[in-house]
């Protein structure tokens, strides 16, 4: 069993966004071969910071990728509570009691389209970005965007290449965009992702070279795959680009040899490539009868699979908000903080992670609080994050509270869990005024500190 890695983060001050869509699949080096040549509404950022402390090993049975910005989870016994006016409070005994769930996937909209903006010759171009959150256009946090080739039949060709015209501007090592293709039946990376920036600022034009396609399944199927993570984009300000996070002209399926070309789409009339997003995954939340994982009672809210609870399921876009709590006589500056008690076993560093946010105007607003990971293993592991609780001060005066409990993971999901209760499990939810949020001292035999 190992420990997780732990790092400090210095992440830019979280800011208020309708939350959007699932993080990206990890970013693993492509196996193909490469022929090369010289080549949602305005946000009032606020802050939040949260100090974990890490007490309990974590075992991930995942593929490597780079760790997502949320931070390891930390894990704690329950505390002695101060005296505090309680203004809510929910031990799930009561069944679901006004909280509501919902797969966020439904309705999702592509964000790949054809667009004149910083077009490459001058007409259009596919863009997966937007100019909802700057004027000069970029991209979101947990975008999982597809632009897809129609089947391409390349039989007869003795040396099929693909080639195109691309920019690309995006967080490096973190947002990317993937090229994919079917290989025996099974999507295959064919680069080890397009991320940060193009040196100048300008697209490049493969022209004549590209990527070898006479090994993969005919007819070809193939697809560009841009992916962001929770966090550092357009969209909170951590990441601020320019036209991110990729623009692609010109797409064209050749024999290199023979000079025939097989596909070629030049983006002009709306394209012939197909924009599309992840499929759904359904939604997980639901009560459970659960004593191990229960700080009170028996009864807990779980995000997981009860046809496998060892496992993590994959492509979760899933939330959980609690009912609505009138909060219009706090004034501002009150202390108020939310606390809970949240059992993790996601054992993971490629983007499996949970997220909180918080809304003082009935859900029309919501700001992120925090973003983590981890795996308690036995049932008596709590996020040291819910028992310290969040800080909502900042967010006041307000009329209606409410919390989100997001669940996010890749397409491949993640496990085993160390207990069997793969997921994230959440009971006794409160919301407290009187006493700030505290930092932890006495639950922590080794500490780290992560700004938020």
């Amino acid at each position: 069993m190992t420990r997780p890695e732990t790092r400090e983060h210095n992440e830019p001050t979280p800011a208020p966004f309708p939350p959007d869509r699932p993080d990206p699949h990890g970013k693993p080096p492509g196996r193909g071969h490469f022929m090369t040549r010289q080549a949602m509404p305005k946000m009032k950022p606020h802050t939040a910071q949260l100090a974990c402390a890490l007490l309990l090993a974590c075992s991930c049975a995942c593929a490597a990728a780079p760790g997502p910005p949320p931070a390891p989870a930390s894990w704690g016994d329950q505390p002695t509570r101060l005296s505090t006016t309680v203004l809510w409070s929910d031990d799930m005994e009561s069944g679901t009691n006004g909280w509501t769930h919902r797969d966020h996937g439904w309705g999702i909209e592509p964000h790949f389209h054809t667009d004149s903006y910083m077009a490459f010759d001058g007409g259009h171009s596919w863009w997966c970005g937007s100019f909802e959150f700057d004027a000069d256009g970029g991209y979101g946090n947990g975008w999982d965007d597809r632009l897809e080739l129609p089947p391409v039949d390349v039989s007869g060709a003795s040396y099929p290449v693909l080639t195109f015209a691309h920019y690309f501007h995006s967080e490096p090592q973190r947002d990317a965009t993937v090229i994919q293709a079917m290989r025996g039946g099974v999507l295959d990376d064919l680069n080890a992702g397009f991320t940060g920036f193009i040196p100048g600022g300008d697209w490049i034009d493969l022209g004549t070279y590209g990527y070898v396609l006479d090994d993969l399944d005919n007819p070809l199927e193939i697809r560009f795959r841009f992916t962001s993570d929770g966090t550092n984009s357009d969209e909170d300000g951590g990441f601020d680009s320019v036209g991110g996070g990729y623009m692609v002209d010109n797409i064209r399926v050749f024999d290199f040899y023979g000079g025939e070309v097989f596909f070629l789409d030049d983006s002009e009339n709306g394209g012939l490539c197909n924009p599309n997003v992840q499929d759904l995954a359904g939604d997980h939340w639901h009560i459970v009868e659960r004593p191990c994982a229960a700080t009170s009672g028996t009864r807990v809210w779980w995000c997981g699979d009860d046809a496998d609870t060892s496992h993590v399921p994959g492509r979760l876009d899933n939330w959980l908000i609690s009912p609505p709590v009138d909060i219009g006589q706090l004034d501002p500056g009150t202390p108020c903080t939310l606390r809970y008690m949240l059992h993790g076993e996601v054992p993971t560093v490629d983007n499996d992670y949970w997220t909180v946010y918080a809304s003082t105007d009935h859900g029309v607003t919501w700001y992120q609080l925090g973003a983590w990971w981890g795996d308690a293993g036995a049932c008596s592991g709590w996020s040291q994050a819910g028992i310290d609780g969040l800080p909502l001060t900042h967010l006041l005066p307000g009329t209606s509270f409410r919390a989100l409990f997001r669940f996010l993971t890749t397409e491949d999901g993640c496990g085993p869990g160390i207990a069997g209760g793969a997921g994230i499990t959440l009971d006794d939810v409160s919301l407290v005024a009187g006493v700030s949020a505290v930092e932890p001292t006495s639950w922590g035999r080794i500490k780290a500190v992560y700004r938020r």
